[in-house]
């Protein structure tokens, strides 16, 4: 019965007599006669769905009605904004969260106004004796236009500036014959554009520089390379190329792929997950009491793979370098670390500035403004943080961090990579001079590590996850601090050390052995392996239980031991088998991550990394429904459509700013070396 509307919230019985309250109660009382400004107005709130009992708080109204038709009027410039409530609620004893939209007229958008509104609706709520909340903890965000800043003419500048260069570089790369032609008063000499070509991995040591690229014009023959580091034609060349050399680490392609589509797997769960959805409540209580769902709920050890991949990487490399060079020059480690630098930060501030400013100027929908004007939205974080992200410390400030106050959430885990790269050579070089004392100092420095986390985690009373302990708050201290996160780099150098020193003569003598002695000699390793890396992701199962269940928490020795071990034995795990699989140990396993179609989406993992969350965090602010997360079809086509766009999104990203900058680095960096 529409026409009772008004009495069941007592809109219009609020006490003093307010704009907003005569407002409210003309269109409750307009409802009898059917009048249309009164009919758009309910059409347009959001209601409670079918599932409240089972978690749907998530009560969207009809985002596109507001300011339109009867609830806008564009001679007087009357008009409704879309507004969003949000409210702590608690169900059953469990933590949930209210969000509320609606179409809301221009009277009723005051602090106070509202305040009294949300008493009345709270009220009505506790009434059922099963949900209660408070309503002085309600909060609601009005849409306002969100203004070009500072920071977004900075964004648009920057990406500007690197779109032209790509088309300038695109069309020098076509018609670069008659450019030179011309510059050179007619002549035709194409030999020289033969001369000036390189490749990102061509060996600049076979013959002196100037030799190497002669050209009667110097000046014009600079340009040139410089505008066709940009040209989409080499860029997406090298995106596409399959070549190999000898000595590339070709299983670690594979890996880093299926690490990266582990995280965003993880991440679009938790946009699932916390958004309220018609069945969130009960079904992911079901969910946690599937076994294989903590792939998902305990995927951690994803991140922890790259800290392992990047420190055998480096220290393979470096080694391959220092062993050619017979040492490097303070020159060229300056150039070292610089390269390292410009490599990752030009594409992560392309990303910062889109995530930061751009999103919040395209993003629309229902919840939009919520997640655009929050306190801790991106764009807020990023113009307090944006400095840390440059500086690569914004793990370490703010102090109290685990991703949710940060400039690109995912950044803190760059920040603990490029401290690792800093502390790398102190290590790599102590193994190659000292190999004895420099896996004494390394492999100390990972039990510090280890022994640091147990420590924490004793003295606060921690659980072996965030996921396993009911008093989550204080895992900001283990999740991304360096002297917490190091464990798995250093492992990885230790691998990569190994690799180095001996792979060669492992991997001869391995393709001596009949077939049946390799199966015989890797089947027990990989088991192992295999094994201990199920129990990292998997062994948390029961203690996930007791905390879901509220009865109890796992014991102290059970969570130190998991805290201080997980990450080292994980990390040896995934370093052994990348070992055999070099060796010639690795049989169809090694085939199925060395297949050359990984090498194009390996080379975009980078990039998938920095843009993916902004992307679910756009998908959220625009949501018309909620989530239905049962059966599992429909998330997985969500996941689906997620990382689609973020590989595509990447491949823009890397043509336009990660490969181009990597074109144009090299030359330098290849010169100063």
């Amino acid at each position: 019965n529409l026409g009772n509307l008004g009495n069941l919230c007592n809109l219009g019985n609020l006490g003093n007599q307010t704009q907003c309250n005569a407002k409210l109660s003309q269109l409750t009382s307009g409802l009898t006669s059917f009048n249309p400004e009164s009919i758009a107005f309910i059409d347009a709130l959001g209601k409670p769905g079918p599932g409240v009992t089972t978690g749907n708080f998530l009560w969207l109204g009809n985002y596109e009605m507001c300011g339109t038709g009867a609830l806008g009027n564009k001679s007087t410039g009357y008009r409704y904004e879309n507004c969003v409530v949000s409210a702590p609620l608690t169900l059953g004893g469990y933590p949930l969260a209210l969000v509320w939209t609606g179409c809301s007229p221009p009277e009723c958008r005051s602090t106070a106004d509202l305040q009294d509104v949300f008493k009345q609706i709270a009220a009505l709520i506790n009434k059922s004796g099963i949900i209660h909340t408070d309503p002085a903890k309600w909060v609601a965000q009005c849409d306002v236009k969100q203004e070009f800043d500072a920071g977004a003419y900075a964004a648009v500048t920057i990406i500007s500036i690197f779109t032209l260069l790509v088309v300038l570089g695109t069309l020098w790369y076509l018609l670069e014959p008659i450019i030179i032609s011309f510059m050179e008063g007619g002549k035709d000499d194409t030999t020289v554009l033969v001369d000036a070509e390189e490749t990102p991995y061509e060996d600049v040591d076979k013959q002196p520089t100037e030799e190497k690229y002669r050209s009667p014009n110097q000046p014009e023959w600079l340009l040139g390379r410089f505008m066709k580091c940009f040209a989409l034609q080499r860029t997406m060349e090298t995106l596409f190329s399959t070549a190999t050399k000898p000595g590339q680490v070709l299983c670690l392609n594979g890996i880093r792929v299926l690490s990266i589509n582990w995280v965003v797997l993880g991440h679009s769960y938790l946009l699932a997950i916390t958004v309220s959805t018609y069945n969130g409540f009960t079904y992911a209580t079901q969910l946690l009491k599937r076994r294989n769902f903590l792939i998902i709920f305990n995927g951690f050890p994803s991140v922890d793979s790259f800290f392992a991949l990047s420190g055998f990487l480096v220290t393979y490399l470096l080694l391959k370098q220092l062993t050619k060079r017979g040492g490097l020059t303070p020159l060229q480690w300056i150039a070292f670390y610089f390269h390292r630098y410009v490599r990752l930060t030009l594409p992560y501030l392309v990303a910062m500035l889109i995530e930061g400013w751009l999103y919040r100027l395209v993003m629309t929908g229902p919840t939009a403004q919520q997640v655009t004007s929050s306190p801790q939205s991106s764009h807020a974080m990023c113009e307090r943080y944006w400095y840390t992200n440059l500086l690569y410390i914004n793990n370490l400030v703010p102090w109290k961090n685990s991703g949710s106050e940060a400039c690109v959430g995912q950044g803190w885990y760059l920040a603990n990579d490029m401290q690792f790269f800093l502390v790398a050579p102190l290590f790599i070089v102590l193994l190659v001079g000292r190999p004895l004392l420099g896996v004494m100092v390394t492999g100390g420095t990972i039990l510090c590590s280890a022994i640091t986390t147990a420590v924490i985690t004793a003295h606060y009373h921690l659980g072996p996850a965030s996921t396993a302990d009911p008093n989550p708050d204080q895992f900001w201290l283990l999740y991304n601090k360096p002297w917490i996160r190091i464990t798995p780099y250093l492992v990885g150098i230790l691998g990569g050390w190994f690799y180095w020193k001996w792979g060669q003569q492992v991997t001869e003598r391995v393709k001596i052995l009949p077939e049946w002695q390799k199966v015989v000699c890797a089947t027990p390793i990989w088991a192992i392996t295999a094994a201990v890396e199920y129990a990292v992701v998997f062994g948390l199962y029961h203690d996930i239980q007791l905390n879901i269940n509220q009865e109890g928490k796992p014991s102290e020795v059970e969570s130190v031991s998991y805290q201080g071990l997980a990450r080292i034995a994980w990390s040896l795990s995934l370093t052994t088998q990348i070992l055999m699989c070099q060796c010639g140990l690795g049989g169809f396993i090694n085939s199925l991550l060395s297949w050359s179609g990984w090498q194009l989406l390996s080379r975009l993992t980078y990039s998938v990394f920095l843009l993916h969350l902004g992307l679910i965090t756009l998908l959220a602010g625009q949501m018309r429904h909620a989530f239905f997360l049962n059966p599992d079809f429909e998330f997985a086509v969500s996941y689906l459509g997620i990382l689609t766009m973020s590989y595509l999104s990447a491949a823009v990203l890397y043509l336009t700013v990660e490969q181009p900058v990597a074109n144009l680095e090299g030359i330098t960096y290849r010169k100063s070396t």
